[in-house]
């Protein structure tokens, strides 16, 4: 059809009491079936040329918004929807109508749009001219002025949406208020999340960030009952929670999250084969892989079964059978989570009717952390790499082949545990926790406690700070129970003292270089 013989009279004709949508779509998944739902319930279609194409090899009966606009397509398709008769039709309230049945512009009653796919070719591209032509303009404006009209148009701005409209017009014969209200809101959220996008891969960025929480999931309360909450993925950025799959049991509470993320990241840091338990955040229970899996969770539960009653068991490994899934079963957990299950260990396993079984992948790495209290958002880079920068004998007495793996070992350990934190390591297990404590010699007297309360064998440990000793006390109270190795990132003005503290009692003394604190 040439630009000469569009007949703008026609435009109203399209049968007494017809509705009409306007429909541009890039993605054309589930279109078909929906524009064929909206036919039968007397919605006129009206489609931009790549659209109205497809429709009409279908065999769909479609309009052109050429014989709204004028003109056909303009500089390679950049231009199509950008014209004042289409969205004076889209933006008209019902007080309009008559200005525009006197200019015979077509009043819109729905707008069916999905943007250019400029997420999607960013994850794979970074050519710029590639990335600019995946802008979309038009689709953006059109969201827009329909979701703004919502109070009398309708907008649907994903595929997702199709079967609930067409269920909508089933039930109703139209699309409610309430309805038009909550897809304007989600066209809003669908343009705010594509220009966040934009700003960040293309303009790599800005001075002010732009976060969009998405796939979001309303949770049964947060740390308390008392405290509503919802657990989402940012917009555009890689997420754990698409390597974490539920396989059984209740839904995951605020708290469980924290933790079997916790669990999950230290279990993954320690490799194959290791085992964690997480309670509060905070580990208690890890072991390197010993032999066998089983005697491996035998050791990471020995460190603090009382502590470890209701947390969070970790196990990076595919190989949990049947036997061990027996051994686990005799243990409360509230959720345990493996790479895989055999399906004997599932059957044994499902028997607690509401504990959680998770399957997980490999988490993301470098994914920038955000924390959000009282309007105040602090944002920092992964503690993620080496938990040191260079580890340095500061005194006569040199660690063993064995103490150093245990150094290193305790240090993953300790990073992921409250501060201020010190802990207690031998032979690639956790023997001692003290986490959360404003004072480090309290730390230190409590992970020794622990491990004497569980009568593990202190000669021979290691002591791991998160954080220098300020005094020589905490290296005084390992001396006493016989700990020969003390590890710290060292940086104190009194760190003189404690080397000379440490020479003199003969004990090796490590110096990191590397704080790891965790608030």
């Amino acid at each position: 059809m040439s630009i000469c013989s569009f007949d703008r009279g026609s435009l109203n004709d399209g049968g007494e009491g017809m509705r009409k949508a306007l429909v541009s779509v890039f993605n054309k998944d589930g279109i078909l079936d929906f524009v064929r739902e909206l036919s039968h319930y007397d919605f006129e279609i009206f489609a931009t040329k790549g659209t109205g194409n497809f429709l009409k090899s279908k065999g769909v009966k479609v309009r052109y918004i050429q014989e709204i606009t004028g003109f056909d397509e303009l500089i390679g398709g950049r231009v199509k929807t950008l014209n004042s008769n289409i969205f004076a039709g889209i933006l008209a309230r019902n007080s309009d109508r008559e200005e525009l049945e006197r200019k015979r512009i077509p009043i819109f009653d729905l707008v069916v749009v999905n943007l250019y796919p400029f997420e999607k070719v960013s994850e794979h591209s970074s050519r710029e001219a590639e990335l600019v032509e995946n802008i979309d303009i038009g689709g953006v404006a059109l969201l827009r002025a329909g979701a703004k009209n919502y109070e009398r148009v309708g907008v649907v701005s994903d595929p997702s949406q199709y079967t609930m409209i067409a269920e909508e017009l089933k039930k109703y014969g139209e699309i409610r208020y309430d309805v038009r209200k909550k897809l304007a809101k989600s066209a809003f959220e669908r343009v705010i999340r594509y220009d966040s996008v934009i700003v960040d891969r293309l303009l790599k960025g800005s001075e002010k960030q732009l976060l969009h929480i998405n796939s979001i999931k309303t949770l049964r309360y947060g740390e308390n009952p008392h405290q509503s909450a919802f657990v989402g993925k940012i917009e555009g950025s890689p997420s754990a929670l698409d390597a974490l799959e539920k396989l059984h049991g209740k839904e995951l509470s605020y708290n469980n999250y924290l933790d079997i993320l916790s669990a999950v990241k230290l279990s993954q840091v320690l490799g194959e084969g290791s085992v964690v338990i997480v309670k509060h955040t905070n580990p208690s229970g890890a072991s390197l892989f010993h032999n066998s899996l089983f005697e491996t969770y035998e050791r990471a539960l020995s460190t603090d079964p009382k502590s470890s009653f209701g947390g969070i068991l970790a196990v990076n490994s595919s190989g949990i059978d049947e036997t061990l899934a027996e051994k686990i079963n005799e243990h409360f957990y509230e959720a345990v989570a493996a790479r895989d299950f055999t399906e004997k260990a599932l059957d044994m396993l499902f028997k607690k009717r509401n504990r959680r079984i998770i399957r997980f992948d490999n988490f993301p790495k470098g994914i920038r952390e955000y924390r959000v209290i009282n309007g105040v958002v602090l944002s920092q880079e992964p503690d993620e790499g080496k938990p040191y920068d260079e580890i340095k004998c500061m005194t006569s007495r040199k660690p063993s082949k064995n103490e150093s793996e245990d150094a290193e070992f305790g240090l993953e350990v300790v990073r992921c545990v409250r501060s201020n934190a010190v802990i207690l390591v031998r032979d690639g297990k956790l023997i001692g926790v003290g986490a959360g404590q404003m004072s480090r010699v309290d730390a230190a007297r409590i992970a020794i406690e622990k491990a004497k309360e569980f009568a593990h064998p202190l000669d021979g440990a290691v002591m791991v700070s998160d954080a220098f000793f300020p005094f020589p006390d905490s290296l005084q109270l390992g001396i006493e129970v016989g700990i020969k190795v003390f590890v710290e990132p060292g940086g104190s003005r009194r760190d003189d003292e404690v080397i000379k503290a440490a020479e003199s009692a003969g004990v090796t003394l490590l110096f990191t270089g590397k704080r790891l604190f965790r608030h």
